[in-house]
């Protein structure tokens, strides 16, 4: 017998059950009382103890779970933050947010949890998001996962096999621009975002296969990757709205996000062009604001703090079963349909503008 502790995965195989029958045996799950015995006597054999129980026997202290989010001052990873911190609660976990300002390694951010030594961490964000060095995030990835259970949400990384969610980040641009195509638009512009995001570069990649796909307006002015904060909107809109002439402005603007979305409605409104009248709008995260502004806002649904909820819940099962589980769990994205769109104002022809 090796000295490494045993696994529940040696205890499903010693028993000849599934590891998820362990599971269900271990957190008062219904499984069958011949099933239960097998565990059982499969558990006894080993000497096998959940971590949970190993964990409270070498100390006294509450049981931590770290949560890595995004440095953005976004609605999107708050109202997940909401639903990984109310899940943790209600298991018994105390959760600690680390934020991190702009800029931070992803090195940083393991040195400092292999420090920490919490029962478990939850990554989303800059942790995980990053387009520039796959290789780092990579390696300091597979070194929490050897510490500590790990939970990502997430596009995947090649090479990271933990439970990960995730929203197919183009997901929201295809829905958004079939919908502005249905009501008859075919000039739309792409404003926010920036290249050292993946979720931003699979957006922008949907964007321009969508444009093909449905037959619209190809122009390189259309795209401004200006940023993911409200101010990328303003700047973004008002160089898109400067470089071009008025006849060939686009019929409709996709936001990448509804910050941005903010600041685009905001130039738009200093220029004096009417949402959804002269140009539509759409967003993306349905912020809790995105209703309440005039017009309100239509956006894409990614469900957030179900994905902040659901990732911890998943964490909380690998901690307390004493093994990492490997997993992905896509989530459905929504479009959410107001006033900015122009739905209300039926299916309208718009001109093409210069070819």
């Amino acid at each position: 017998m090796s000295e490494k502790n045993p696994t529940i995965l040696d205890v499903a195989q010693l028993a000849g059950v599934s590891i998820a029958t362990v599971s269900r045996a271990l957190t008062g799950g219904s499984v069958s009382a011949a099933s239960r015995r097998k565990v059982e006597q499969a558990m006894a054999a080993l000497d096998y103890k959940p971590a949970s129980l190993r964990s409270a026997g070498r100390k006294s202290r509450l049981r931590t779970i770290a949560m890595v989010l995004s440095p953005q001052t976004s609605p999107y990873y708050a109202a997940m933050c909401q639903g990984a911190a109310a899940e943790a609660v209600r298991s018994g976990f105390k959760p600690q947010a680390l934020c991190y300002p702009e800029g931070t390694g992803c090195e940083t951010v393991t040195g400092d949890l292999l420090e920490m030594q919490p029962d478990g961490a939850l990554l989303a964000g800059f942790a995980v998001e990053s387009a520039a060095s796959q290789d780092v995030t990579r390696s300091c990835l597979q070194r929490i996962q050897q510490a500590m259970p790990l939970v990502a949400i997430g596009p995947p990384i090649d090479g990271i096999e933990c439970a990960r969610l995730s929203s197919d980040p183009s997901q929201c641009v295809r829905k958004s621009m079939a919908h502005l195509a249905m009501l008859g638009h075919r000039r739309i512009a792409f404003v926010g975002g920036d290249r050292s995001a993946r979720f931003s570069v699979i957006r922008e990649n949907a964007y321009y296969e969508e444009v093909k796909r449905l037959n619209c307006r190809e122009n390189p002015a259309y795209v401004m990757l200006t940023g993911c904060e409200a101010p990328a909107g303003e700047l973004g809109t008002s160089i898109l709205l400067g470089s071009l002439p008025p006849q060939e402005y686009p019929t409709a603007i996709f936001a990448i996000n509804d910050l941005v979305a903010l600041g685009v409605m905001r130039q738009l409104h200093r220029a004096g062009i009417r949402i959804p009248e002269d140009m539509a709008l759409v967003g993306c995260d349905n912020a809790f604001f995105a209703p309440y502004l005039t017009p309100s806002l239509t956006t894409v649904d990614l469900h957030p703090y179900e994905h902040g909820r659901s990732a911890m819940a998943e964490l909380i099962m690998s901690i307390n079963v004493g093994h990492p589980i490997s997993f992905n769990q896509p989530f459905e994205s929504s479009l959410i349909v107001r006033e900015s769109c122009g739905a209300a104002l039926g299916v309208r022809r718009f001109g093409q503008g210069t070819e």
